[in-house]
């Protein structure tokens, strides 16, 4: 949201969402009755011929979901490419772009749902290999982001008057770190150390 923003989109509440002309949906691929969300606002945006740009874990982890068919797709480590993906929906191009590549940066301008929360995500992916889970599908393996972009990220956010809380955020949160020789204690001693002097 806070990409599509800067780059001068205005964006809609929910309830207003059929008078806009691109719909971006954000996917979780965990949980089915997300997915099954995913798939009315599909639907019901091909029916108002909207340019539909669905987001995150569906499209990476079910790149051949009959549901994506028609519609543009960004998958997780791509959403710094979210404008572009929008610009070419609204020219009437259908764009694919799920190839994976390094983290996406922490400091892209963001829309906080609450104003009042940040939400840090310290990595994406997971150590697992849980044979009912998706989500390393989709993510691959752990990614950590590093310690000291986390640090500076939260100071960043703790220095807005408006933020009263920082939710530290991924999917598995416990193994944080170990990709890049670091821990989740150590992430949040320096947290501590910077947050509560």
């Amino acid at each position: 949201m806070g990409q599509l923003a800067d780059y001068g989109y205005r964006l809609v509440e929910d309830g207003q969402r059929d008078s806009a002309a691109a719909w971006v949906i954000n996917s979780c691929t965990v949980k089915n009755p997300s997915q099954a969300a995913m798939s009315t606002l599909i639907q019901r945006g091909k029916e108002l011929r909207k340019a539909v740009v669905v987001a995150g874990c569906v499209p990476q982890g079910d790149r051949r979901l009959k549901d994506l068919e028609g519609v543009s797709v960004l998958g997780v480590t791509q959403i710094d490419r979210v404008v572009e993906a929008v610009e070419e929906s609204l020219k009437g191009h259908t764009v694919s772009l799920l190839a994976k590549k390094a983290l996406p940066r922490l400091d892209l301008p963001k829309v906080r749902r609450n104003k009042h929360v940040e939400i840090l995500p310290l990595s994406t992916g997971c150590l697992g290999a849980c044979t009912y889970c998706k989500t390393k599908h989709a993510r691959g393996q752990l990614g950590s982001y590093d310690l000291a972009a986390l640090v500076a990220r939260a100071a960043a956010a703790a220095a807005d008057p408006l933020v009263r809380e920082i939710w530290l955020s991924s999917e598995d949160t416990g193994a944080y770190g170990r990709d890049i020789g670091t821990s989740l204690p150590a992430l949040l001693d320096a947290l501590t150390a910077v947050l509560l002097p």
